[in-house]
């Protein structure tokens, strides 16, 4: 299991219907209707070592909302700054999970008001089939 922490900021929409993402960046740029954190802290080398079907769990502020995705295989993410995971298969350099069960649009409302207004995130990550040992 690996875990990272984002920050939140006031142009967090969440409105994206098929991907979400956490960026290192300190700003959103354009739209980001699917950015859900802000001066990530995700270390790319730990989470390539995760792989198959994995676990995200958010918590912010009391809440809490869990999606899963798959790595694909042979691919590895070479974006440093964006971690995106897609509802779809769509594989680029930022690509980092497919086949999600939730976009940004499906996360809990109460987790994406405490973003908007500045708060931290925890995201913590973990394969599926390790986590029923």
């Amino acid at each position: 299991m690996f875990s990272f922490t984002v920050k939140g900021h006031p142009e967090i929409t969440g409105e994206h219907r098929s991907t979400l993402e956490f960026t290192k960046e300190d700003h959103i740029f354009g739209n980001g209707d699917c950015i859900l954190g802000i001066c990530s802290d995700h270390n790319i080398a730990d989470l390539t070592k995760l792989s198959g079907r994995l676990i995200f769990v958010m918590k912010i502020d009391g809440l809490e909302d869990s999606f899963e995705a798959t790595v694909p295989k042979n691919h590895k993410i070479t974006d440093e700054k964006e971690l995106v995971i897609r509802t779809s298969t769509f594989i680029s350099n930022r690509t980092y999970a497919v086949a999600s069960t939730k976009a940004s649009l499906d996360i809990d409302r109460a987790i994406i008001e405490a973003l908007k207004k500045g708060k931290s995130m925890e995201i913590l990550v973990y394969e599926k089939s390790k986590s029923m040992q």
